[in-house]
């Protein structure tokens, strides 16, 4: 416990640092190109992948999707994000069952496309608020639904690819985040209803990258991605969940939605 703190309290102060210097030119993509590599890494052993070529292959659209412009395109990542809720949700359906020899492939890819999301917060006004303002929902929404779920929790949210998870704990993570939400940033928007919605979705969408993430775990048959953080897991275990608010929020900005209406 002392180390996962210790862990924490160290990432706590990372995030900070690169938060502050979010603004600097080519800071997003870097980020995102580092997230990127991690992700592809962390899959492939995982999925026991251990030829030169993946890797090199991986590690190529890992550097070049953040910089490509084309995937700034709203309709590509549009895609990306529908596609990554299918696939991710028929890996669910595989749990317990061979995985099959292509499943690493479209891992990676989707990975890496839904990620690339963090690169275009360079792109929108304040970006570095809105990535805040993004992660602090899905860790508030981490944290409240261990809380609630290990208190309250009943009736399984998953159990097939999260047993500990709970559906109690996952509506309360949801309640409590979106009421300190608004108490805290709601003076800040002119439509608190927007923000309100804003953080629905994003604490669901950022509960079912957790659900995703393990589910290429459990398909893999691996119980962390890495051991690059102590008492965290690797890469992919502390961003599971902000693959998808990550997309979500680039495109609501894209078609000035919600919260940049």
């Amino acid at each position: 416990m002392k180390q996962r703190t210790l862990t924490g309290i160290a990432l706590a102060l990372l995030s900070m640092v690169l938060l502050g210097c979010f603004h600097l030119p080519w800071v997003p993509q870097i980020i995102a190109i580092l997230l990127g590599c991690g992700a592809v890494w962390e899959i492939l052993e995982a999925n026991g992948v251990r030829g030169r070529g993946a890797h090199a292959a991986g590690f190529f659209l890992a550097v070049m999707i953040p910089l490509f412009s084309l995937t700034e395109n709203r309709w590509w990542m549009l895609v990306m994000l529908l596609l990554g809720l299918g696939f991710f949700t028929y890996l669910m359906t595989r749990i317990r069952k061979t995985a099959p020899a292509w499943v690493a492939a479209p891992e990676v890819v989707l990975a890496l496309s839904l990620y690339r999301g963090l690169a275009s917060y360079g792109q929108i006004p304040h970006g570095a608020f809105y990535l805040c303002l993004t992660g602090l929902i899905c860790a508030l929404t981490d944290i409240f639904a261990f809380l609630v779920g290990s208190r309250f929790g009943r009736h399984k949210l998953a159990p097939k690819v999260s047993p500990g998870k709970s559906i109690e704990g996952a509506l309360g993570g949801l309640c409590v985040t979106v009421v300190l939400i608004l108490l805290v940033f709601g003076r800040f928007f002119s439509n608190p209803g927007a923000l309100m919605l804003y953080t629905v979705v994003v604490s669901l969408l950022g509960q079912f990258g957790d659900l995703s993430m393990s589910a290429v775990k459990r398909v893999a048959g691996v119980k962390d991605f890495g051991k690059i953080f102590p008492g965290h897991g690797g890469i992919l275990d502390r961003c599971d969940s902000l693959m998808y608010p990550l997309a979500v929020t680039w495109l609501l900005y894209c078609f000035d939605l919600l919260i940049f209406a």
